[in-house]
């Protein structure tokens, strides 16, 4: 069985393609961002959805009471404007819920681990190849800010305890999944200028979109996460299909040719399946 924490927009994706593979799934969320009613079709298809909040440690032992062969730590406050409004519920999740969930790995058997970080770890003002060895850097925001302590406090625990534990540093993820969020504050670029665009509404672009992201689409980041930890002990790797200015997002999504020049390419070990150009042809 695997433990699915967080049964948000990666984490029914990746409960749908386990469920695909036949493999016994349990689902886990507080419902902060996902109604519950999201996940109906995965229950009807035999995942076990669960009330669970990281924070808490009752919550966390009654689930790794079920013994998970695997776990997925996806629960997490990930939006930038959300960490300004409530940043006491940010650090709350991703600190202390964070440890907690270390904890109770160490605790219960040491299963192996996977834990979704993002690429923005590597701070900002990036250029070249970045590869998973680059240190981190500069935050502009908790939301980040925490991912960088989650990494290392589940690489303490896990050397700490024995358990495998493979850091996945997801870059923007986009495409459809069972739970899809209409806020504003909780949707990447990507999906959002796809939006706007089917609406026929002007696509902001900051600063003339000269930033560079790494994007993904959401059933290679499942499938990716599905498959690991591929090796032993703890290992950190970047999950991101291509690198793409902000301006070249709106580009294809007008039908237009994009005109290159991310500031940074991102290295990856994995191999990707879906393709932005597809993603958004007109």
């Amino acid at each position: 069985m695997m433990l699915v924490l967080g049964a948000g927009y990666v984490g029914a994706k990746l409960a749908e393609l386990a469920l695909d593979a036949g493999e016994e799934v349990v689902l886990a969320d507080n419902w902060y961002a996902t109604r519950r009613g999201q996940l109906a079709p995965l229950e009807e298809r035999g995942a076990q959805i669960e009330t669970a909040d990281i924070r808490s440690r009752a919550d966390l032992a009654r689930l790794f009471s079920l013994r998970p062969a695997r776990v997925y730590l996806l629960a997490a406050q990930a939006s930038r404007p959300i960490a300004e409004r409530e940043p006491d519920y940010t650090e709350e999740t991703n600190v202390a819920g964070v440890r907690r969930v270390a904890e109770a790995a160490a605790e219960n058997g040491a299963p192996p681990l996977v834990f979704a970080s993002s690429l923005n770890v590597y701070g900002r003002e990036l250029a070249g190849e970045i590869t998973a060895e680059r240190p981190y850097g500069d935050q502009g925001d908790l939301a980040h800010l925490t991912k960088v302590y989650g990494e290392l406090c589940l690489g303490l625990f896990a050397r700490r305890a024995g358990f495998d534990l493979a850091v996945l540093r997801l870059g923007i993820v986009y495409g459809p999944s069972r739970v899809e969020h209409d806020t504003p504050d909780s949707q990447t670029v990507v999906d959002k200028f796809r939006r706007l665009a089917a609406r026929g509404e002007h696509l902001p672009l900051d600063d003339d979109g000269r930033a560079t992201i790494g994007v993904v689409h959401v059933e290679d980041a499942a499938r990716i996460m599905l498959s690991s930890p591929a090796s032993t002990g703890v290992t950190f790797a970047n999950v991101a299909a291509e690198t793409i200015t902000v301006a070249d997002v709106a580009a294809l999504i007008r039908g237009e040719e994009p005109a290159g020049a991310p500031a940074f390419t991102v290295a990856s070990p994995f191999t990707y399946e879906q393709t932005l150009r597809d993603y958004l042809r007109p």
